[in-house]
C-alpha cells in the first residue's frame, strides 16, 4: 500500500472531523466531518465554512467576517484555535473546537488549510460551566479569549465585556506593575506561573485573585485556572493586622513579659532591664535574675502553673536597673500545647517606686496616728447602724484618739465597737447622735459650736462649750470635737476688755476734740497777735523823709535780729524809692541790744552805702557802744553823732544847697 493510501485511510479513520479548505471552500471532508457537520444526503465538497456557521456567534461577533479573518491569519501560516458554533444538519447547533494549519504542500500550489473540527465533551462543558474556580484562555497580547461562567457569578462582568477589553484594565493601579512583571517572564521561558493580584467588580470594588497560568506557545495562548482567594487575603490581612496588634501590644506594653520553658529558661522577652540586651537574656533562666533569698517562692510558683495549670502572684527581688536590686510584682500563668502545659508566661513589673510609696505611706500613716494621739482635738470614726427598715438610726464607734476618750468620760477599749445611744452617762454622746444623724440625711458635712447642757446628775456642774466638725464617709461619719469652754471665756473676756476700751476711746476721742478746739482757739488767738505785732512792728520803725535826700528813722524800744532785719528791707526800700543820699538811724530809744543785732545794723550801714546813702547813726547809748567794741566791727562805715539834731545839722551842712528848701519846710 502507498502512503497516499494510507494517509487517505488514516484520514477516514479519523474520530475528529477534518476539512481540507481552499478559499475558504471545503474541498475534501472524511466522514466524520460529513456525520457532524452536513449528513450524508447534502455532503460538504464544494461549500463555504461560513456556510455551516450561523450568521452570529454567542458573543454578537458575525460569523463571516470572525472565519475571514481566521481563514487569512492561517492562510499566513498563523495557526488558529477557536471555539465555534456550527448548525447540525437537524436544525441544532454544535459547539465545537477547531484549528486550523495551513498545509506544507511540495508541488507550491495555492494554501490548503487543515481544519480539525472536534464537538466538545458535553460532560466537560457541564464540568466547565460548574466550576467553582474561574477557568479562561487568554491570547499573548493580553486579551480574554474564553472565560467560564464562574466569572460572570464572581466579578459581576458578562464575558462579553471582559473579553472586550484587556484584562490588565481589570486590575487594581496598584497591582498592575507587579502583575505584568510577574507575566514577563514568560519570555524567558517559564510554562507555568501562580501570583496573586486584585481585579475589579462590577459594583466598583475589588477581589483578590489567584492565577495559575499555562502558556501554550505553539498555540499562540494562556490557559488559566483563577480562583477567588478575597476571604482569604481578607482573613491574612486581619491576622497580620492582629499580629502587628499583638507584636507592638507586646513589644510596648510597659511591663516585662518573659516566657518560660519547663526548666524555667527564657526563651521569649519583650523587654530587658536598662544595662542588658536580650542576647544576654535569651536562654538563661529565671532564678539567674532573681535574689537567691525568692528562689523558693519562685519555685513554689512555677510548680503551680506548671504542675496544676493554674495561675500564680509573687513578689521578689530580682536584677534592675544597671545591676541594682528591685522589686517586681510577678503574675505566673501557664501557655498549654496539644495536651499539656508546655511554657510559663509571666508578666514582671517593677514595683520598686510603689513599695518605697508604700513604706513612705506607712510611715506617714503612723506619723498621722502619732499626731492624732497626740492631738489636743478629739477624733472619731463611727460607721453606720441601721434599724429593720434600713435606715441608719445609731453609729457604732470603730476608732478614737485618747482625746476623745476623755470627752466620752470611758476608756478607749470600752468605747470601741459601742453604740452612741449606749452611752446614756455621757451628755456628748446623745448631742452627737442627733448631730450626725443629720449629717447623713443631708449627706453634707456640718460645722456649728454649741454649749452642753449641764448633766442630769450634776446640775451645778459648769456647761461647757463644744466645737463640732462631722463629715460623711463611706457608711459612716468622721468626728473632730474640741472643748472650747476656756477658749469662750477667754473671747468673753477679750469682749468685755474691748468694751472697756471702746469706752475709753470714746472718753478720749471726746477730750481730743475739746483739746482740738482749744488748740484751734489758740491758734486764732496766736494769729491775731502775730498781727498785732506786725502792725506795733511797723509803727516801731517809722520812715521820715525830714527833707528831701534825708531819711530818719527812728528806733524806739528792744532791738533783736528780727526787728534788724525788718529795719534795714524797708530803709533799702525807701532809700531806693527816695533816692535819699542821707539815711539817719536815731538809737536814743533804745536800751539794749546783743551782738547779732548789732552785726546786722552794720549791715543796714553797708547796705545803704551800697546804695548811694551815707548812713548817720545818733542817740548811741553806752551799752550800744560797747556792744560795737565788743563785737570788733569796723564803725568807720556809719558816722555816729550823740544827738538827732546833731546827725541833721550834719545833713543839712553837707546838702547846702537844700537848705533854703529846709528853712520853708521849718516855717
Amino acid at each position: 500500500m502507498s502512503h497516499r493510501d494510507l494517509y487517505r485511510a488514516a484520514f477516514d479513520a479519523a474520530e475528529d472531523a477534518l476539512l481540507l479548505l481552499e478559499d475558504g471552500r471545503v474541498i475534501d471532508a472524511n466522514p466524520s466531518a460529513v456525520r457532524l457537520l452536513a449528513g450524508p444526503e447534502e455532503g460538504l465538497l464544494g461549500r463555504e465554512l461560513t456556510g455551516l456557521s450561523p450568521l452570529l456567534q454567542p458573543d454578537g461577533q458575525a460569523s463571516a467576517a470572525g472565519l475571514k479573518q481566521r481563514i487569512d491569519a492561517a492562510s499566513r501560516g498563523e495557526p488558529q484555535r477557536f471555539r465555534w458554533l456550527y448548525r447540525r444538519p437537524n436544525g441544532g447547533f454544535i459547539q465545537a473546537d477547531t484549528q486550523l494549519a495551513k498545509l506544507a504542500l511540495a508541488d507550491g500550489s495555492g494554501p490548503i488549510l487543515r481544519a480539525v473540527v472536534r464537538e466538545e465533551d458535553k460532560e466537560q462543558r457541564r464540568l466547565y460551566a460548574l466550576a467553582v474556580d474561574m477557568l479562561g484562555v487568554a491570547t499573548l497580547d493580553g486579551r480574554f479569549k474564553e472565560l467560564s461562567p464562574s466569572w460572570e457569578r464572581t466579578l459581576g462582568f458578562s464575558r462579553q465585556e471582559l473579553m472586550a477589553r484587556p484584562y490588565v484594565e481589570f486590575i487594581h493601579p496598584e497591582d498592575k506593575a507587579r502583575t505584568l512583571s510577574e507575566t514577563d517572564t514568560f519570555s524567558t521561558g517559564a510554562q507555568t506561573l501562580t501570583y496573586e493580584n486584585r481585579f475589579r467588580c462590577k459594583d466598583g470594588s475589588y477581589r483578590w485573585l489567584e492565577w495559575n497560568a499555562m502558556l501554550a506557545l505553539d498555540e499562540g495562548l494562556v490557559y488559566f485556572v483563577v480562583r477567588d482567594v478575597t476571604r482569604r487575603k481578607t482573613a491574612e490581612m486581619a491576622l497580620r493586622e492582629s499580629e502587628e496588634k499583638l507584636r507592638a501590644l507586646y513589644e510596648g506594653i510597659p511591663h516585662h513579659l518573659i516566657v518560660a520553658d519547663k526548666d524555667a529558661r527564657i526563651v521569649s522577652v519583650n523587654r530587658t532591664p536598662p544595662g542588658l540586651d536580650p542576647e544576654s537574656v535569651l536562654g538563661r533562666s529565671v532564678y539567674d535574675f532573681t535574689s537567691p533569698e525568692y528562689h523558693a517562692t519562685l519555685t513554689q510558683a512555677l510548680d503551680t502553673v506548671l504542675t496544676s495549670g493554674g495561675r500564680a502572684h509573687y513578689e521578689v527581688i530580682g536584677l534592675g536597673a544597671n545591676g541594682e536590686r528591685a522589686w517586681y510584682a510577678n503574675h505566673a500563668s501557664p501557655i498549654r500545647g496539644a495536651q499539656e502545659v508546655t511554657n510559663v508566661l509571666i508578666v514582671t513589673e517593677n514595683i520598686t517606686e510603689r513599695r518605697r510609696a508604700e513604706e513612705q505611706r506607712r510611715e506617714s500613716e503612723a506619723r498621722f496616728h502619732a499626731a492624732v494621739e497626740a492631738s489636743m482635738d478629739a477624733f472619731l470614726t463611727m460607721t453606720s447602724h441601721r434599724d429593720e427598715g434600713e435606715e441608719v438610726a445609731d453609729f457604732v464607734i470603730t476608732g478614737l484618739n485618747a482625746r476623745a476618750s476623755a470627752m466620752l468620760s470611758m476608756q478607749r477599749e470600752a468605747l470601741l465597737g459601742r453604740r452612741l445611744s449606749e452611752l446614756e452617762h455621757s451628755v456628748e454622746a446623745g448631742v452627737l447622735l442627733d448631730k450626725c444623724l443629720r449629717v447623713i440625711r443631708k449627706g453634707a458635712p456640718l460645722e456649728e459650736e454649741i454649749l452642753l447642757p449641764a448633766p442630769a446628775a450634776q446640775p451645778s456642774r459648769p456647761r461647757a462649750w463644744v466645737h463640732h466638725q462631722i463629715v460623711p464617709i463611706r457608711d459612716g461619719v468622721a468626728v473632730t470635737m474640741r472643748d472650747t469652754t476656756d477658749r469662750k471665756r477667754l473671747e468673753d473676756q477679750l469682749r468685755q476688755s474691748i468694751e472697756r476700751l471702746e469706752a475709753y476711746a470714746e472718753e478720749l476721742e471726746g477730750k481730743n476734740r475739746m483739746l482740738a478746739e482749744e488748740n484751734a482757739e489758740r491758734e486764732r488767738t496766736a494769729s491775731v497777735l502775730r498781727q498785732q505785732q506786725e502792725a506795733i512792728r511797723a509803727l516801731s520803725t517809722p520812715i521820715i523823709q525830714a527833707w528831701e535826700g534825708v531819711l530818719v528813722l527812728p528806733i524806739i524800744g528792744a532791738l533783736d535780729s528780727g526787728r534788724a532785719a525788718q529795719i534795714m528791707e524797708k530803709l533799702l526800700g525807701e532809700i531806693v524809692r527816695t533816692q535819699a543820699h542821707f539815711a539817719v538811724l536815731d538809737l536814743t530809744g533804745v536800751e539794749d541790744v546783743d551782738g547779732p543785732t548789732v552785726d546786722h545794723l552794720l549791715q543796714v550801714a553797708r547796705a545803704a552805702s551800697l546804695l548811694g546813702s551815707r548812713c548817720l547813726v545818733s542817740g548811741i547809748s553806752p551799752g550800744v557802744a560797747q556792744a560795737i567794741v565788743e563785737l570788733g566791727s569796723d564803725a568807720r562805715t556809719f558816722e555816729t553823732f550823740g544827738e538827732l539834731e546833731d546827725a541833721l545839722r550834719h545833713a543839712l551842712r553837707v546838702s547846702g544847697a537844700r537848705l533854703p528848701r529846709l528853712r520853708r519846710t521849718a516855717r
